[in-house]
């Protein structure tokens, strides 16, 4: 489906809906006729944003969502509709991160730190980011070694699949790989 078509269901459905039951349980705010949306540690409008992440954020704003997160980590896989796009969610979100970090695991941590992230226990690295506010991902990397080439996984609140289709959550999951290797090349110079 075309950006533009996208886009217009979503707006469609999104003008539908009540702007403070929206706020209140998608953890965004409505500020002169907008939706403000907290993103990887910022605030955007979502007139401000690409197409990509402005279709993210409508099919967040208009999902039924589930509350707060659950505090339980699945794997991509485990997510409801994940079988279908799992291939591409290795190739757009895993490897990426392991091809950045399997070098140098600390540097995950550091950097997801930058981006409002928090370090985990898990991995040789491993820190969970908020892209959106009920939303977490969390990236974690083995180094590797003579034996074991490095690795990687990325682990979602079991709720994800309640605000976002396993599709959007493979776009979501890869902006955030992207937002962390474009990140750590900052930390780096």
């Amino acid at each position: 489906m075309p950006y533009n078509t996208a886009i217009q269901m979503a707006v469609r459905t999104l003008s539908a809906l009540d702007p403070d039951a929206v706020c209140a349980r998608a953890g965004v705010a409505y500020d002169g006729g907008e939706y403000v949306i907290p993103w990887f540690n910022e605030k955007k409008r979502l007139g401000d944003g690409s197409e990509t992440e402005r279709i993210l954020w409508m099919h967040y704003l208009i999902s039924e969502g589930v509350g707060a997160p659950t505090g339980r980590l699945v794997a991509y896989r485990e997510l409801k509709g994940a079988g279908f796009y799992e291939l591409a969610f290795n190739a757009r979100v895993i490897r990426p991160l392991v091809k950045r970090f399997g070098a140098n695991p600390a540097l995950l941590t550091q950097t997801a730190v930058l981006l409002g992230g928090r370090p985990e226990r898990m991995g040789d690295a491993a820190a969970t980011i908020w892209p959106l506010p009920r939303l977490s991902v969390t990236y974690i990397v083995w180094g590797g070694d003579d034996e074991l080439p490095p690795d990687g996984m990325i682990l979602f609140d079991s709720a994800a699949s309640g605000w976002l289709p396993a599709e959007d959550l493979t776009v979501l999951a890869a902006l955030g790989t992207y937002r962390l290797v474009k990140t750590a090349g900052v930390v780096t110079n």
